[in-house]
């Protein structure tokens, strides 16, 4: 069935294309310039900028898992995703009136896992409600992360013309409160998914019972942690590399990060044609492709058109990766949609810390440019535990 097609599956996900539209637009407004915010206005270092990635990325590897195994056993769980974008938007408030880097790094360890905790249960979440209503032509979890992609095109954009028409980083924050309230509201619109019964003690999720718990969502994980290790490498860095190399304007930046969520449109919907095709697992096998050839060439950019193209390439890493790898993971474990999906979401986490760890202490030893090729070594690992998955 295609993905266009006005179905009534594809009717019935429209609005929740919309919610995750909205939910990506006002989370990723600020992103293009938070470096320059933690930097320019707080002035903090480059490793003091990877920290307030790799920080709070550690802390949520541990609470992800744990709160997705706990969500499965909830009657709706949309009381954990109301809590979290509340929790976020008293976050981004007290942001707004921050005035040190460490303060502000303090703040990324509360709003960055109540973020990833209300994306990985909304993605669960929305699947457990269309398997119910469509089963097996309900829309998958890559689709509806199309929505959540269109978000981010439009949203560095916003944000570059509303700091270019007057607004402050610090506007910029407390926009994002108020509308954070506005979408921990509006999830209550939808129509209630399917009532989970509550699961036994004894199948709870443990750090210390880790190695019983499927190997190939083990190795997924793994695969999307290395693999997008990359991902905070070039959010944290791609600002300062355009005003060293290229240009100071605000708009060039936000153009070179509009790219990679503009290209991964088209690049989801083609990797997730080709999974249903061939399999999930060679689809995986795209990103790993993608991210080599991306950190091989970007030092070595010396206009905006590179730095453009080399963005839209990148698009295949988190389409394959994320696009594909939810509803591989989800397909691991579908009687525990909650734990599948945020073990994935956990996988993105270790790519934070890795590549808030790589950030962090490039900025110490290496320019911007040799920070730029360390990614490549966790990519190839990442390879690795891709060859040890299971053909879906």
């Amino acid at each position: 069935m295609s993905f266009l097609s006005l179905s009534p599956a594809r009717k019935s996900a429209a609005p929740l294309f919309i919610y995750l539209f909205l939910l990506a637009s006002i989370g990723t407004i600020s992103i293009p310039t938070r470096a320059l915010f933690l930097t320019e206005e707080l002035g903090g270092s480059k490793f003091e900028n990877g920290l307030s990635f790799a920080l709070p990325a550690l802390a949520s590897i541990f609470i992800l898992p744990w709160m997705g195994d706990r969500s499965d056993s909830l009657r709706d769980r949309r009381i954990i995703i109301s809590i979290n974008l509340l929790i976020i938007a008293a976050s981004f408030m007290v942001i707004s009136m921050a005035h040190t880097a460490w303060f502000f790094i303090m703040l990324t360890l509360i709003f960055t896992p109540a973020f990833a905790t209300a994306n990985s249960q909304f993605f669960a979440w929305a699947q457990e409600r269309e398997k119910e209503r469509f089963g097996d032509q309900a829309t998958e979890s890559g689709e509806l992360r199309m929505g959540y992609i269109a978000g981010w095109v439009v949203a560095p954009v916003v944000g570059g013309l509303l700091l270019t028409w007057g607004l402050t980083y610090r506007n910029l924050f407390q926009l994002q409160t108020f509308a954070y309230i506005a979408l921990a509201a509006l999830i209550w619109a939808f129509a209630r998914a399917k009532t989970i019964q509550p699961k036994q003690t004894g199948e709870r999720f443990s750090w210390l019972r880790w190695r019983s718990m499927p190997q190939n969502l083990l190795y997924v994980a793994l695969f999307v942690g290395l693999v997008l290790s990359g991902d905070i490498v070039r959010l944290a860095n791609l600002a300062l590399f355009i005003h060293k190399n290229i240009s100071t304007a605000a708009i060039d930046v936000t153009i070179a990060f509009s790219a990679t969520p503009l290209m991964e449109v088209p690049a989801t919907a083609l990797c997730i044609y080709l999974a249903r095709r061939i399999s999930k697992k060679h689809v995986l096998a795209i990103g790993v492709v993608a991210g080599l050839i991306h950190f091989g060439l970007s030092p070595f950019a010396t206009s905006l058109g590179q730095v453009v193209i080399l963005q839209a390439l990148y698009a295949f890493v988190p389409a394959s990766a994320l696009g594909v790898g939810i509803a591989y993971a989800q397909a691991c474990a579908p009687d525990r949609m909650g734990f599948a999906t945020s073990f994935v979401f956990a996988g993105q986490s270790l790519a934070i810390l890795l590549g808030g760890a790589i950030a962090a202490f490039g900025g110490l030893w290496l320019s911007i440019e040799m920070t730029y090729l360390v990614p490549i070594f966790t990519i190839l690992l990442g390879g690795y535990f891709w060859s040890k998955l299971e053909k879906f």
